[in-house]
Order: C-alpha cells, then sequence, then structure tokens
C-alpha cells in the first residue's frame, strides 16, 4: 500500500477514551455510546469529504482519500 499526501486521517471518534493519547496532532471526538459514533463518524466524514474506517475496540478514523 503506498501512503500519498493526499491520503491522510483528519479525525477520530470513539467511544474508548483510553484508546487514544491526548496529544494526538488531529481531533479526537468522543461519543456516548455506538449509535452516536456512527452518526458522528458519518457526519463528520461527509462535511470533510472523507471516509470512515472501524479500527476496532469502539474507534473509527475519518480519513482523506
Amino acid at each position: 500500500m503506498q501512503i500519498e499526501l493526499k491520503d491522510f486521517i483528519v479525525a477520530v471518534a470513539t467511544i474508548n477514551k483510553d484508546m487514544v493519547s491526548s496529544g494526538s496532532l488531529v481531533p479526537i471526538f468522543y461519543a456516548e455510546d455506538n449509535k452516536h459514533l456512527d452518526e458522528l463518524s458519518e457526519s463528520i466524514a461527509r462535511i470533510l469529504n472523507s471516509v470512515v474506517h472501524d479500527i476496532g475496540m469502539g474507534t473509527y478514523i475519518i480519513v482523506k482519500h
């Protein structure tokens, strides 16, 4: 897999506060539950013209391709 400059993480959405460190370079959005996580990540992706990737344990990354 080749990563180009146009491919980058624009945000993280999670329900697991232990999953992401506080020194992150991208915005981190915490959801209350799985339903809120789905809605939040899809809204962010739609606004930023990006896609959502589930990386497990209640955490999604929003990536600009």
